[in-house]
């Protein structure tokens, strides 16, 4: 049962007042056999003492800073955390949230006794109302790279575990803020699909109003500049790998869309209108139609969607953006 260790791989930052509960769900799981790395992003609270204390008890955790050698923030603490792991599975976890105690034993069971690559369970929010769970409505069968890269299918980063030997060569980009785990997840559906999907509720999120997601919903200029940043980011660092010219035209339309909708108030990165004029030959001077159109008037949609015409969307169901 407890043959395999399994990595639990958390970073934190200031959550000293509340990475207790975290802690102590992963030591309540009736899988014993994991070790549990935290990485400090630079806190400045209590955090350090915190862990010490917790250590001092339980020989399973370990606490590190992360090092300059990795770019500030989640996603290098992420794969600093990744090169200390010893686990033959990896868990990647967030310093807010709770497992429930079956959690690493159903998962490792199912990556242990299925020939699969990885295993997809599932997450809601344990104080927030969960309106719908639209995402995870799919069959293992169902999971492509173009499905998941487009939106039709998503999962939540502590829903994934997946074995050590698959992303050795898979790391989170440290230059992204917003949707690193949709592009690490891509990275990972581009080498295998291979997995098990667990149908059952195995994390509890915590939803806060000063987390990343808790400031975009808060604010649509947040949301819109971080919803460009991260398509263009995960477009950007797998356009090559991925040769699909629908992940290309969705990816390159998301993020005109959210430069549209912001009244063209978004700093466009150096290149971003070479890469508009590659993927769309024939159409791509309808966006500087629509920007010269938002700026005049603040209208736009017309010309946006005769730029789009029709390429991307449909194929899968999908609703326009």
């Amino acid at each position: 049962m407890n043959k395999y260790l399994v990595s639990i791989i958390i970073p934190t930052y200031n959550r000293a007042h509340i990475i207790g509960e975290t802690l102590d769900s992963i030591i309540a799981q009736t899988y014993s056999n994991w070790e549990c790395i935290i990485v400090d992003d630079g806190s400045t609270d209590t955090t350090e003492q915190l862990l010490k204390d917790y250590m001092a008890n339980e020989s399973r955790f370990q606490y590190y800073k992360r090092p300059d050698t990795h770019l500030p923030g989640g996603n290098g603490a992420r794969n600093y955390g990744f090169k200390l792991s010893k686990g033959d599975y990896i868990q990647w976890f967030d310093s807010d949230d709770l497992m429930v105690p079956e959690k690493l034993a159903l998962e490792a069971k199912a990556l242990a006794e299925n020939d699969v690559d990885f295993v997809v369970s599932k997450t809601k929010y344990f104080n927030k109302k969960n309106n719908s769970f639209f995402n995870y409505d799919f069959k293992a069968s169902d999971v492509t790279f173009e499905r998941y890269a487009i939106d039709y299918i998503r999962w939540h980063t502590p829903d994934l575990m997946v074995k050590r030997s698959v992303i050795e060569t898979i790391q989170f980009n440290e230059l992204m803020t917003a949707g690193q785990e949709h592009n690490f997840n891509c990275k990972l559906l581009l080498k295998t699909t291979n997995l098990f999907y667990l149908d059952v509720f195995l994390t509890l999120r915590r939803y806060t109003t000063s987390s990343i997601q808790g400031q975009r919903d808060q604010s649509t200029e947040i949301h819109l500049k971080k919803m460009f940043e991260s398509n263009w980011h995960n477009y950007m660092d797998i356009k090559d790998q991925a040769n699909s010219s629908k992940f290309n035209r969705y990816s390159l339309l998301q993020c005109v869309h959210c430069y549209l909708q912001l009244n063209n108030n978004i700093d466009l990165p150096k290149g971003f209108t070479d890469e508009l004029k590659s993927v769309f030959p024939k159409h791509y001077y309808y966006y500087y139609i629509a920007k010269i159109s938002n700026s005049i008037s603040g209208k736009y949609y017309k010309f946006y969607e005769l730029m789009k015409q029709n390429e991307v969307f449909n194929t899968y169901g999908l609703k326009k953006i």
